[in-house]
């Protein structure tokens, strides 16, 4: 059996989050990823978290206080250990009612057919402005 690539990991990882299928998300990381969000914490999901456990926690997070009205993984990027996707997102805050769009870029790294790491690029002042009351 072929082992995925370092592109089909990153691609079954957007499957995964568009089935809302958190298990399978789970089993493309390692257990020691590191997940990043630089932000004020205006942004409920913004900070750095460790391990599967800080992967729930930033999806809880996500899923607690938003609603995606669009989300597009647009373009991938591939060089050895290295996947870059740049996407765009359209999202509603709950609390707020107030709608933000953004492109982002979403930086991995993987090793042995696990991602080792994430960190998002974003547009953080759309994000926090759709928050603010």
């Amino acid at each position: 059996m072929n082992p995925r690539s370092n592109l089909e990991t990153v691609q079954d990882l957007y499957a995964a989050f568009g089935r809302g299928d958190m298990p399978a998300m789970l089993d493309l990381l390692d257990a020691n990823i590191q997940w990043d969000y630089a932000a004020s914490d205006e942004i409920p999901w913004a900070g750095s978290f460790r391990g599967h456990d800080g992967v729930k926690q930033f999806f809880a997070a996500i899923v607690g206080t938003v609603d995606f009205e669009g989300f597009e993984s647009r373009r991938f990027l591939v060089q050895d250990d290295n996947v870059v996707v740049l996407g765009f997102e359209r999202v509603r805050v709950k609390r707020t009612g107030r709608v933000f769009e953004t492109h982002w870029t979403h930086a991995y790294t993987l090793w042995g057919g696990k991602i080792t790491s994430f960190r998002e690029y974003t547009d953080t002042a759309a994000t926090e402005t759709a928050f603010r009351t």
